[in-house]
């Protein structure tokens, strides 16, 4: 799995999929494939989607603070007008270039205050999409993630769950990501 690819949102071999593929192995196997994530977000009815059009980098990794975003997609809220989605979930939070706070703060030009921050969600009322919409900020599926989410008071109340794992921050994030994906 040193080298998995696929050519697709969260195409590095530490993505969101192979979580996914963990929580949901009979509707997303192993390997991973590309057939097999179109597959499963069908079978599922999850669109997935950037809040970022166009960027370049300021260094080659793939941090979303080296983003710098040039054109949102601002198409995102005719796409959701149209569409009969009820929840958005972003996967990553509050950061200068996170899909969260872009969503949020730049595509529907909204203030994000201390209590929003606090729930990582937000009911979006009737009037932007003609009907409620809730937009969570999931925990990143990243593994630059692990060392803060270790630290983090959700894992903690949890912790106990995964003693005896060798990656219990992983497996936690197959439980969060799976209950997550139920909702």
């Amino acid at each position: 799995m040193e080298d998995f690819q696929v050519p697709f949102f969260y195409g590095n071999r530490n993505s969101i999929w192979n979580i996914l593929s963990d929580a949901f192995p009979d509707a997303l196997a192993q390997p991973v494939t590309l057939e097999g994530i179109l597959s499963f977000l069908q079978q599922r009815k999850i669109a997935v989607s950037d809040t970022i059009k166009q960027c370049r980098r300021k260094n080659t990794t793939a941090l979303d603070s080296d983003l710098v975003p040039e054109l949102l997609n601002h198409e995102l809220l005719d796409q959701i007008r149209q569409s009969k989605i009820e929840r958005i979930l972003c996967t990553s939070a509050f950061g200068n270039n996170n899909a969260f706070k872009l969503f949020y703060e730049n595509i529907l030009r909204q203030k994000l205050t201390p209590t929003i921050r606090a729930a990582r969600e937000v009911m979006l009322p009737y009037a932007f999409f003609g009907r409620p919409v809730r937009v969570k900020a999931l925990y990143s599926p990243s593994g630059s993630s692990n060392i803060s989410l270790s630290k983090h008071p959700l894992y903690l109340r949890s912790k106990e769950k995964y003693v005896g794992s060798q990656r219990p921050v992983y497996d936690f994030k197959v439980g969060y990501y799976r209950e997550q994906f139920l909702m």
